[in-house]
């Protein structure tokens, strides 16, 4: 669907056609919103087997509460950290350097100033990670040539994080963090040599350092 106001908590997001080409002259814009921007947690419970005992002393609101033995004891609702969006693209197919998909933050489209990746060609971008809770996609072709075009899926995840970046085939990762200073170490199997960084590190702007690496034949 091209022009889309979209919802989390996930979803696809393909080119229009996809996977026969695109047409010409296209101009696409999806935004995306996570569904809870700051989620609530439900209240948790826990069974009070005094009276006038505190399940949360230091807490003044449960202070000293006359409650029944056995009776359910309802913590105040604290505050998930607010959700982001994450973007992992499947398929990626564009004319390289005429036909482009932008990608930014918050949730006015074309704004330079929020922008985050111009993407063009046919290399798999890794994955992109908003800094709120709001994403947006220009997907913009010119008046000739056309290619197969792209599918990602996005999906919201805590404020804080760079996502899951995966494993490369036929390699093995070390770590499954990935928070904020966070750092994935990554290994080939035997007869396959790694192609890319060793470690990456999950940065404050929700990004990793480097690309997830590859592995291939020695």
């Amino acid at each position: 669907m091209c022009d889309a106001h979209l919802r989390g908590p996930s979803g696809i997001i393909t080119s229009p056609n996809f996977p026969i080409q695109y047409d010409n002259n296209a101009h696409c814009v999806w935004i995306i919103t996570a569904l809870n921007p700051a989620k609530v947690r439900e209240p948790g419970s826990i069974a009070c087997r005094k009276k006038g005992v505190s399940v949360a002393p230091g807490n003044p609101r449960l202070r000293n509460q006359s409650l029944s033995p056995g009776s359910p004891c309802l913590l105040p609702n604290p505050v998930l950290p607010p959700q982001v969006i994450k973007l992992a693209f499947e398929d990626f197919d564009l004319e390289r350097g005429y036909d482009t998909l932008t990608v930014g933050d918050g949730g006015q489209d074309g704004d330079q100033k929020t922008v985050l990746y111009v993407l063009t060609g046919t290399s798999v971008p890794d994955l992109i990670v908003s800094t709120n809770h709001q994403m947006w996609l220009l997907f913009q072709t010119d008046g000739s040539g056309s290619s197969l075009g792209f599918k990602a899926s996005y999906e919201e995840i805590e404020q804080g994080s760079c996502g899951d970046p995966g494993i490369p085939a036929y390699g093995r990762r070390e770590g499954s963090r990935f928070r904020h200073g966070d750092t994935l170490k990554f290994e080939c199997q035997p007869a396959f040599e790694l192609v890319g960084q060793k470690a990456i590190t999950c940065q404050k702007n929700n990004q990793w350092s480097a690309k997830k690496p590859g592995c291939v034949c020695k």
